[in-house]
C-alpha cells in the first residue's frame, strides 16, 4: 500500500471543494462548446491509433479542439448527480488542471487554471517566450517546444486524503492516469498529436505553473501531427 507523505490537514471525512474560490481568480476566458462529431467514430479503431506523439507541425490549435479536449477529461457534468467523465475516489476530485498555452488561436501565451465546472480558463500569468524556461523544466526534451499546449494536472492531496488520508497518493496518480487516458483519446479522435511526459524538474515545473499548493503530477503535450509523426 502507497503510504502519503504529505501533510493533510483537512478533517478525516470532510470534502475538500473541487470549486476552490480562492484558486479560480483573475481574468475568466470561456470556451466554445465542445463538437459533437469526432475525427474517428470506431472506438476500436481510436484505441489502436492512440500512441506518444512528439512530432509537430506549426499548425496552430484552436479554442474549439482545446475545449473538446478538456471538456471530455475533467468537465464536470451536471446532471442528478454531479460526476466527471473519469472515475474519482469517493467522488474527491483530486486533481486541478492546468494549461500552459503556446500557440492556441485567441488565447494569449500563458499558464491558466481550468474551471471544470464553468468550462472555462483563469489566466494565471503570461509570457511571452518561455523556451529556455521549458527547455530547463523538461530536461532538454525540445520536442515539447513545438506543442500548442500543455496540460498538467496538479495533485491536491488535501482533497485525495480527505476520506481515506493514508492512501491519498494512491487515489490521485490513479486520477491521474485515468484523465490521462482521456486526454489522448481526445487528442486522437481530433487527429491530434498528443504525449504523456513525467521526466521534469518538480520545482520548477510548481514554480512555473504556480502549482505549489498541487504539484504537477503529469503533464501531456498537444499538437497538430507533424511530418515524422
Amino acid at each position: 500500500m502507497i503510504q502519503s507523505t504529505f501533510p493533510l490537514t483537512a478533517e478525516e471525512n470532510k470534502p475538500v471543494d473541487l470549486i476552490a474560490p480562492d484558486l479560480y481568480t483573475g481574468r475568466e476566458s470561456k470556451l466554445p462548446p465542445p463538437v459533437q462529431k469526432v475525427h474517428e467514430r470506431d472506438f476500436t479503431v481510436l484505441t489502436q491509433k492512440r500512441k506518444s506523439s512528439r512530432a509537430y507541425s506549426k499548425t496552430i490549435m484552436t479554442r474549439k479542439q482545446l475545449s473538446y479536449i478538456l471538456y471530455y477529461s475533467y468537465h464536470l457534468f451536471q446532471d442528478q448527480r454531479s460526476h466527471l467523465p473519469v472515475p474519482t475516489a469517493c467522488n474527491s476530485r483530486p486533481l486541478r488542471v492546468y494549461v500552459c498555452i503556446l500557440n492556441v488561436l485567441d488565447l494569449e501565451k500563458g499558464i491558466y487554471r481550468y474551471h471544470p465546472q464553468n468550462h472555462s480558463l483563469f489566466l494565471v500569468k503570461r509570457f511571452a517566450d518561455a523556451r529556455e524556461e521549458l527547455k530547463d523544466i523538461f530536461l532538454n526534451q525540445t520536442f515539447i517546444l513545438q506543442a500548442t499546449c500543455l496540460i498538467g494536472l496538479g495533485a491536491n492531496l488535501e482533497a485525495a486524503g480527505y476520506r481515506y488520508p493514508s492512501e491519498a497518493e494512491k487515489f490521485v496518480l490513479l486520477e491521474a492516469g485515468h484523465v490521462g487516458q482521456q486526454i489522448q483519446l481526445s487528442a486522437e479522435s481530433l487527429n491530434l498529436a498528443s504525449c504523456p511526459i513525467a521526466r521534469y524538474e518538480q520545482r520548477l515545473i510548481d514554480q512555473f505553473f504556480e502549482s505549489q499548493t498541487s504539484p504537477i503530477t503529469y503533464v501531456f503535450s498537444i499538437g497538430n501531427r507533424g511530418n515524422l509523426d
